[in-house]
């Protein structure tokens, strides 16, 4: 699973994704530069609700996980809803995780509104390939690949997508 990328569309069935999708709309998120006394240089773009390790679409991501990934070997996962806003800066980064599992929850299904994965050349992170926005699609990638989303390129409009942090056993 290091350095691989995989998706998967239609993560959720969908009864549970509508039923995700109507909550989010309804919660109040925090601007994630104000909640962190400790906070990563990306951070400034997200707005944030977290979830409890025994939410119940926590445990329904662990479970998905092992269906569509074949991954269970979860020691620790901390779970976000996460909204995200056009015309952010690009921001590079990886996560301190062993994995990320990004699932798209609503928004408009445009390139611009994914994210984008890099490659070093050179000393610089270079944009190397890209995932769109989707609703219900999930991609588990190794959480030391650069990536940031894609929102700053422009044709793009708010998110809300889920991250999933996961340390390994």
């Amino acid at each position: 699973m290091k350095n691989h990328i995989h998706i998967q569309d239609n993560f959720f069935d969908s009864k549970f994704i509508q039923t995700l999708q109507k909550e989010l709309i309804t919660l109040e998120f925090k601007h994630r530069f104000s909640t962190f006394k400790h906070i990563n240089n990306y951070d400034h773009n997200y707005h944030h609700v977290e979830l409890t390790e025994d939410a119940p679409v926590v445990q329904e991501v662990t479970k998905q996980l092992k269906t569509h990934f074949n991954f269970s070997s979860i020691k620790y996962m901390q779970s976000s809803y996460l909204l995200s806003f056009p015309n952010t800066p690009a921001v590079p980064h990886q996560d301190e995780s062993d994995f990320n599992c990004l699932i798209y929850l609503l928004g408009n299904p445009l390139i611009n509104n994914g994210t984008g994965f890099y490659i070093e050349q050179e000393g610089n992170q270079v944009l190397n390939s890209h995932v769109g926005f989707k609703e219900n699609r999930a991609i588990f990638f190794d959480a030391k690949i650069y990536h940031s989303p894609l929102q700053f390129a422009g044709n793009s409009t708010p998110r809300y997508v889920m991250a999933n942090f996961i340390k390994t056993k």
